[in-house]
């Protein structure tokens, strides 16, 4: 290599490190964890491979202060959700909020009105619609994904409290605390069906490869498991000593529902057990011990490690997905509640 040739690569080199030392740039491809933090109005973003915290964005504005309840990577891996009721109940709009590009920035804030207490939110699969469960409506908010704004509602019953929910073949699939039930939600129709699984319904996890629904059971300390063709339910006790199961996801083969025992809601003592159910036999096959009130979960790409928010230590724990042991711990902020990872391009 000539001299000049030499002097020149050194010198694109020399003006690269810094930028990538600025925003913590080790490889090509990452995977970013998104928490959010309901009582500090915050959500972290740490890398899923060394753990280490790449920023925190205050959701705050102004004189309104939000409490972020659950965040969801779009599919398309461009852009992060963020359900956001406002601190004064009642006295301002509560909000969903966008983050996108490799930074991250707080690009959209939508209002959805004032006593809506949105929940959770997802994106289909083509990243075109995103959902936003209205708890005290009763209601699933459809909004355009790339316009930003709310295209229609969707009446799920007075009562019927929708809280955590999933994407499968064209259809929501909502757990409704009050009403006690799976709804059906047919977007583009607004169809809704009901299947009631006998208590306090939390939130689903869904397998399209089995056409199979669950979904957590608050109170009845177990998750139900649905058959979209057949209409079958079958009953999944969890083992003695929960306190009560809120998030689940799968792992990505399908094999496994990863279960967090929270409790504290209803006067229950705070749990701090991760579940991991098997879904060949329907059973509870492991016990994984995290952090005080276990509560969101999810996987990265592979499937490799599972991550868990606790609620109690303000936390995410980390644990091996073979060994089915904590093997880090990431402090976050204050009340950790939803969790999501987005596989992205370096800063």
């Amino acid at each position: 290599m000539k001299t000049r040739q030499l002097l020149l690569f050194l010198f694109v080199i020399a003006l690269a490190a810094p930028r990538c030392r600025k925003h913590n740039c080790k490889k090509e491809i990452i995977e970013k964890v998104y928490v959010a933090n309901e009582m500090s109005g915050t959500v972290t973003i740490f890398d899923a491979d060394d753990l280490e915290v790449l920023k925190t964005v205050d959701l705050d504005d102004k004189d309104e202060m939000f409490m972020p309840h659950n965040v969801q990577v779009a599919p398309d891996q461009r852009s992060v959700w963020i359900s956001a009721p406002n601190m004064h109940h009642g006295e301002g709009d509560d909000r969903v909020v966008v983050l996108k590009g490799k930074r991250d920035r707080d690009a959209h804030r939508i209002s959805i009105g004032t006593e809506q207490h949105p929940a959770h939110v997802l994106v289909d699969d083509a990243s075109t619609y995103a959902y936003i469960t209205a708890t005290e409506p009763g209601q699933v908010i459809m909004m355009d994904a790339q316009k930003y704004k709310v295209i229609k509602r969707i009446d799920i019953g007075s009562g019927s409290e929708p809280h955590g929910m999933r994407y499968m073949n064209g259809k929501l699939y909502v757990a409704c605390m009050g009403s006690q039930s799976i709804a059906v939600v047919e977007p583009e129709s607004g169809t809704v069906t009901h299947i009631p699984v006998g208590g306090i319904a939390v939130q689903t996890a869904v397998i399209p490869g089995l056409n199979t629904v669950f979904v957590s059971v608050y109170d009845l300390k177990e998750v139900v498991r649905y058959n979209v063709s057949t209409g079958d339910t079958t009953r999944i006790p969890l083992p003695a000593g929960s306190e009560g199961p809120i998030q689940m996801y799968p792992s990505p083969d399908g094999q496994r529902i990863y279960v967090c025992d929270q409790g504290i809601v209803n006067g229950n003592p705070s749990s701090n057990k991760l579940y991991v159910i098997n879904t060949s036999t329907n059973t509870v096959t492991n016990t994984v011990t995290v952090g005080n009130g276990a509560h969101g979960v999810v996987t990265n790409s592979d499937g490799t490690r599972i991550f868990v928010t606790n609620l109690k230590d303000n936390s995410v724990s980390v644990v091996d997905a073979q060994s089915l042991t904590v093997i880090g711990t990431v402090p976050v902020g204050e009340k950790p509640n939803g969790i999501s990872v987005m596989k992205c391009n370096c800063y």
